[in-house]
C-alpha cells in the first residue's frame, strides 16, 4: 500500500520529534545533567517514525538497545521518558531502568533492552500474546545482533507457530568497532528468511515510502494468519552512544547526504504536502513540546534514597 498523503505530515513531524529529542538528550548528556548509559537512534528516524505509524491501538512492539524512537513513535508517555533521563522518581521505569529501557505497558511498548539480541527471544512470546488479542507485533533490532542464537530461535518458532510478528532489522553497517563485513557472512540480513520459509526483503531504510510499502504489505501477509516476515531497513548511525560520540570518517559524508529527514521534507515539497508554513508550525509543535517535557522532568521529585528496596521480591531457598 502507498502512503497516504495525509500521513506524511505525521511521519515527518514523528522524525522531527525523534532527532531533536535525541540531540537534545545528546547535549544534555554532556553538560552533565543526566548521567547513564543512552543508545541514540539518530539518523535512523525513518524507521520507527513510519513503522509505528502503520501500528494499531493494540498492537505489540519490542525493541532492542535503539528504542528510544519507537516509544516516542508509539506516543508513549513523552513526559515519563524524560522524567527516566533525569532518574526522577516519575519516569517510565521511576527513574530506575534508564534509556535502555523505556517501556509504556499502557502503550504495549517495552522500547529497550540492555541485553543484545534479548528482543529476538521475545518474539515469540509477543507473538503468542498478539494473536490470542487478535493483534500483531513487531520486533526490532541491530544486524549484528541477528548472529546471536535468539535471532534464529525466535525467527524460527514464529515461523512454525505462524505467530503476527513482523522482524525488523536496522542495517546501520556498523557495530561499536567492527564494520558488517567482519561479522556477518551473508550480504544481507533478508536473505535469512529463505532459511524459515517466510517472506524477506531488503528496503531503503532512509526512505518512508519505502519503508511504508513493504511494512504494508507485510503486516497485511501477518493479519491473514500466513506468519511472520523480515523486514530489513538499510540506513546509517550517527554515533553509538552519548558518551562515545565519534564520527566514522569513512563514512560521514556518505551519512550526512543521505540523512532521512531532508530527504523526506524535500519529496513532500516537490508533492506540495509540505510548505513553508506547515513546517514552521510542526517545528514550533515539536519544539514546545521537548522544552515542556524537559522542564517537566526537571521540576519533578528525585526518588527517595529508600526506595531502592521497593519491587524486590525474595523467598527462600
Amino acid at each position: 500500500m502507498k502512503m497516504p498523503a495525509t500521513v506524511m505530515p505525521l511521519i515527518y513531524e514523528k522524525m522531527l520529534l525523534i532527532r531533536k529529542s535525541e540531540l537534545c538528550m545528546l547535549e544534555t548528556f554532556q553538560k552533565g545533567e543526566i548521567v547513564g548509559h543512552m543508545i541514540p537512534a539518530i539518523g535512523q528516524e525513518a524507521i520507527p517514525a513510519t513503522i509505528t505509524t502503520l501500528l494499531e491501538d493494540g498492537d505489540y512492539l519490542i525493541t532492542g538497545h535503539r528504542g528510544g524512537g519507537y516509544y516516542i513513535g508509539r506516543g508513549c508517555d513523552f513526559n515519563a521518558m524524560w522524567c527516566e533521563l533525569y532518574g526522577r522518581s516519575n519516569g517510565s521505569n521511576a527513574g530506575r531502568g534508564g534509556q535502555l529501557h523505556l517501556m509504556d505497558i499502557s502503550r504495549n511498548a517495552i522500547t529497550g533492552n540492555a541485553v543484545v539480541g534479548q528482543q529476538w527471544g521475545m518474539a515469540p512470546g509477543v507473538g503468542f500474546a498478539a494473536r490470542y488479542h487478535k493483534t500483531k507485533g513487531v520486533v526490532v533490532g541491530g544486524e549484528a545482533s541477528t548472529n546471536r542464537g535468539t535471532f534464529h530461535e525466535g525467527l524460527n518458532m514464529c515461523a512454525v507457530f505462524k505467530l503476527p510478528m513482523l522482524f525488523v532489522v536496522e542495517y546501520n553497517g556498523k557495530m561499536m568497532w567492527m564494520t558488517h563485513d567482519e561479522f556477518l557472512a551473508c550480504k544481507r540480513v533478508a536473505s535469512r528468511a529463505a532459511g524459515y520459509d517466510i517472506p524477506g526483503k531488503t528496503v531503503d531504510g532512509n526512505d518512508p515510502f519505502e519503508i511504508y510499502e513493504a511494512a504494508s504489505e507485510y503486516f497485511d501477509h501477518i493479519e491473514k494468519g500466513n506468519g511472520p516476515c523480515l523486514l530489513e531497513c538499510l540506513t546509517s548511525k550517527w554515533t553509538d552512544t552519548v558518551g562515545n560520540v565519534r564520527d566514522f570518517p569513512e563514512n560521514v559524508a556518505r551519512i550526512k547526504e543521505n540523512d532521512p529527514i531532508p530527504r523526506f521534507e524535500k519529496k513532500l515539497r516537490e508533492l506540495g504536502v509540505l510548505t513553508d508554513a506547515l513546517i514552521k508550525q510542526i517545528n514550533e509543535r515539536v519544539d514546545e513540546k521537548l522544552a515542556a517535557a524537559v522542564a517537566f522532568a526537571k521540576s519533578s521529585p528525585k526518588p527517595d534514597k529508600y526506595d531502592g528496596i521497593d519491587a524486590i521480591f525474595s523467598q527462600k531457598v
